[in-house]
C-alpha cells in the first residue's frame, strides 16, 4: 500500500509552523515584511488545500444552473462573465439569482484568501 501521509496539506502546515516558530523569530527587521509575506502565502496555500475540491462542485453546479450548462468551475466562470457582458442577467429575476451565486463564489474565495475578514462579517 502507498503511504499517502503526510499529504500536501500536512506538508504545507508543517512548513508554515516551522517557518513561524524557527525562521521568523530570527529574521532581521529589514526583511520581516518579506518573511511575513512568505508566511501569509503558506497560510493561504494551506487554506486552499484544506478547502480542496469540496466547495467547487457545488459552486460549479450553481454557476452551471445559471447558464443552463454543466462543467467545472474553471470552464464555467469565463462563460458566466461572457453571459453577464451579453446582458443575460439584466432583468430582476435572473439578476437576483446571479447575485446569490456571486455572493457564494465571493464567500468561498474569501474563506481562502482572507478568512479573518469573512469571520468579522464585513
Amino acid at each position: 500500500m502507498i503511504n499517502d501521509e503526510p499529504d500536501a496539506r500536512d506538508l504545507v502546515a508543517i512548513a508554515l509552523r516551522s517557518f513561524r516558530e524557527t525562521i521568523l523569530p530570527l529574521v532581521p527587521a529589514e526583511q520581516r515584511f518579506t518573511a511575513l509575506m512568505i508566511a501569509n502565502a503558506l497560510a493561504t496555500a494551506e487554506r486552499e488545500l484544506a478547502a480542496g475540491a469540496s466547495a467547487e462542485p457545488a459552486l460549479a453546479a450553481a454557476v452551471g444552473g445559471l447558464l443552463g450548462e454543466t462543467g467545472d468551475l474553471s470552464t464555467l466562470a469565463p462563460r458566466l462573465c461572457a453571459a453577464i457582458g451579453e446582458g443575460r442577467f439584466d432583468d430582476d429575476e435572473p439578476q437576483a439569482a446571479l447575485r446569490r451565486v456571486l455572493f457564494d463564489l465571493t464567500r468561498a474565495r474569501m474563506a481562502v484568501s482572507n478568512p479573518k475578514l469573512l469571520a468579522a462579517g464585513r
